[in-house]
């Protein structure tokens, strides 16, 4: 028989964010992640090489990890399905508001991606614009994710080259792409926020067709 662990379900009860707090308490939560997150991909056990799916998985549970020390009444989770709006588009994961008797729409949306992208070469882009309309910045230019929401994220997984070359390579193709796309303008390039070893920090706009433009936070996160 198992002997029985002491629990303290007497845990301090969850609250609410300040009013017009929510999506700074969010990106700073995702800020605090990287070093727990590679500290997570030294387990030995793990089987790798790990795809953008597993990676994902991970990254929630690191960022729940804060969460549930916070106090707050916000967790995050794999894969939104839109129960609003009614949007075809799956993100990798959200963060909502957990309420007894009640679902709320999601306060945050990320897309993951993986540096470079997987085979095939047609891929390439595929962090920006990408077959069936599948690129990550795409995405939520045209309201396939983040429908009724104007700030978002999305995280890089960096597998091969530098945070400094990723920025200028997808910024190179956003300027080529406003070349020849009136979708697509040169202010939608990514501009960095913080940058180290590990880890950096990057932020742009996206316009929308139907919405005001959309903030996009971008999480980059050295795995090589």
């Amino acid at each position: 028989m198992i002997a029985e662990e002491e629990y303290n379900c007497s845990q301090a009860p969850k609250t609410s964010i300040p009013k017009g707090k929510t999506v700074s308490f969010i990106v700073n939560t995702i800020k605090e992640v990287p070093s727990y997150f590679i500290s997570a991909l030294n387990n030995p056990k793990l089987i790798k090489p790990l795809n953008e799916n597993k990676l994902t998985q991970i990254i929630v549970e690191q960022i729940n990890a804060i969460l549930f020390d916070s106090g707050f009444s916000i967790l995050a989770a794999n894969q939104y399905s839109d129960l609003f709006y009614g949007t075809k588009g799956i993100p990798d994961f959200y963060f909502h508001t957990i309420e007894k008797g009640k679902t709320n729409e999601p306060l945050f949306i990320v897309e993951s991606k993986i540096l470079p992208a997987p085979p095939p070469k047609e891929r390439e882009m595929e962090y920006v614009t990408g077959d069936k309309k599948n690129g990550g910045i795409e995405r939520f230019k045209i309201e396939k994710h983040g429908k009724g929401i104007n700030n978002c994220g999305l995280i890089g997984f960096v597998k091969k080259d530098s945070f400094e070359y990723w920025k200028n390579q997808i910024n190179d193709w956003i300027d080529k792409l406003s070349e020849n796309d009136t979708f697509w303008n040169t202010d939608e390039k990514l501009k960095i926020d913080k940058i180290s070893s590990n880890y950096s920090f990057l932020n742009s706009i996206a316009h929308r067709e139907k919405a005001d433009n959309i903030s996009i936070c971008h999480f980059w996160i050295d795995i090589k």
